[in-house]
C-alpha cells in the first residue's frame, strides 16, 4: 500500500514531467525552424563574419564607401540609418579588402540586432573591393542622443519632437 506522503511525491513527479514535456512540445516548432542566413557564420553571439566573392587585381574598398553603404541600413524601428543614429563605433579597411566595424546597439537588449547585423553584411559585400567582413555588435557601450549626426538629430527631432522641450 502507498502512503499518502508517497502518492503526493508520486502525483508532484508526474504533473512536473507533464510541466516538462507540455513546453518541449510547445517550443518545437520555434526550435525545428530555426536557420541561419546563407554566407552568415556566427562565430560568437555579438560577432558575425562574411565574405564576398574576390575579384582579382580590385583595389580594397574605399572607406567613405563603406560608410555610404551602411548608411543604407534603417534602424527597424525609428527608420534611422545606423550611420546618422550613431551606432558606427568604428570601422577599419586594409588594402587586400577585409573591413572590420564594429556597431553600437541603443540598447543591450535590441530585439533588432540580428537584423542589424545581416542587412549590414549584405550592403558591406555591395561595396566593389571588399573581401571579408568582420562585424562586431558591442552591446556593453552605451548609446546616447549625442552620437547622432546632424542629419540624424534634424530626422529624430521629426520623429519624436525637440527633447528641449519642456512642455513634456
Amino acid at each position: 500500500m502507498v502512503s499518502r506522503v508517497e502518492s503526493l511525491f508520486l502525483r508532484a513527479g508526474v504533473t512536473l514531467a507533464l510541466v516538462v514535456v507540455g513546453l518541449v512540445l510547445m517550443n518545437l516548432p520555434a526550435l525545428l525552424s530555426r536557420k541561419h542566413g546563407t554566407g552568415l557564420s556566427m562565430s560568437a553571439r555579438w560577432s558575425y563574419v562574411d565574405s564576398a566573392p574576390a575579384v582579382p587585381g580590385a583595389p580594397g574598398p574605399d572607406s567613405l564607401a563603406l560608410v555610404q553603404a551602411l548608411a543604407r541600413v534603417p534602424d527597424p524601428e525609428i527608420d534611422l540609418s545606423i550611420v546618422d543614429l550613431g551606432l558606427l563605433d568604428s570601422l577599419a579597411v586594409d588594402s587586400s579588402g577585409n573591413v572590420r566595424v564594429v556597431l553600437v546597439l541603443t540598447s543591450p537588449e535590441c530585439p533588432f540586432h540580428v537584423r542589424i547585423a545581416r542587412h549590414s553584411l549584405e550592403e558591406l559585400k555591395s561595396v566593389p573591393g571588399v573581401r571579408r567582413i568582420n562585424l562586431r555588435l558591442d552591446p556593453r557601450s552605451e548609446w546616447d542622443p549625442s552620437r547622432l549626426t546632424e542629419e540624424g538629430k534634424r530626422k529624430f527631432r521629426e520623429v519624436f519632437g525637440d527633447p528641449s522641450d519642456s512642455a513634456r
